[in-house]
C-alpha cells in the first residue's frame, strides 16, 4: 500500500477521512461524546449514592440527589429497587420520597419481591399503609408464589393482614392450605 491508499481503488475514488471531515466539526462532535459519557457516568454515580442513602435512611440526602436527577427507581448491584430497600427497612420517610419522585411502586427485585411484599414480610405498617395509598398492587406475588397478604400471615402480622384485605388483596386457593 502506498501512503495508506488502496491500490484497487481509482486515484480519483480515494479520499482521506480529512477531506470529509471539518475540524471544528470533529472537536464538537468529540466534545458532544464526552459529555455524554460524562453525564452517564454522573447519573450512575447519583444512581448509587442514592440507592445507599436509601440503605442507610438519609432522608436529606436522598432529597438532594433526587433534586439532582437520581432516579427513584434507581437499583442496587443486586437488581434491587431503592423503594423495595425502603420496604424492607421499614423507612416510610425514605419510601414516600421515592414515591413522591416518581418511583415504580410495583417495582420487583430479582427474587420478585415489591416494596408492599417486603414491609408485610417484616411488620412495618407505616410503610405499607403509603404503598397501598400510592397504589401497590397487593395481589402481585414473588418469584416463591407468595403475595403481600401471605407474607403478612406468615409473620403472624394480623393488623397488616387487614389491612391488605381492606386493599382488595385475596387469598387464592394456594394459599389457603
Amino acid at each position: 500500500m502506498d501512503g495508506g491508499k488502496d491500490p484497487a481503488v481509482s486515484a480519483e475514488n480515494q479520499y482521506e477521512l480529512t477531506d470529509y471531515l471539518d475540524v471544528g466539526m470533529f472537536r464538537s462532535v468529540l466534545l458532544l461524546v464526552l459529555l455524554a459519557w460524562a453525564v452517564g457516568v454522573q447519573g450512575a454515580d447519583l444512581n448509587g449514592q442514592l440507592v445507599a442513602a436509601v440503605s442507610a435512611g438519609r432522608t436529606a440526602q436522598i432529597n438532594d440527589l433526587l433534586a439532582q436527577g437520581a432516579d427513584a427507581n434507581a437499583k442496587n448491584a443486586a437488581g434491587r429497587p431503592a423503594l423495595v430497600l425502603a420496604g424492607f427497612n421499614g423507612n416510610t420517610r425514605s419510601a414516600r420520597l421515592l414515591v413522591n419522585a416518581g418511583a415504580d411502586v410495583n417495582a420487583t427485585d430479582s427474587a420478585g419481591n415489591t416494596a408492599l411484599i417486603a414491609s408485610s414480610a417484616f411488620g412495618h405498617g407505616e410503610v405499607l399503609s403509603l404503598l397501598i395509598a400510592a397504589g401497590a398492587d397487593p395481589n402481585l406475588k414473588n418469584a416463591a408464589g407468595q403475595s403481600a397478604l401471605m407474607r403478612a400471615t406468615l409473620s403472624g402480622y394480623s393488623r397488616l393482614v387487614d389491612q391488605l384485605k381492606a386493599a382488595g388483596a385475596v387469598e387464592d386457593a394456594a394459599e389457603a392450605e
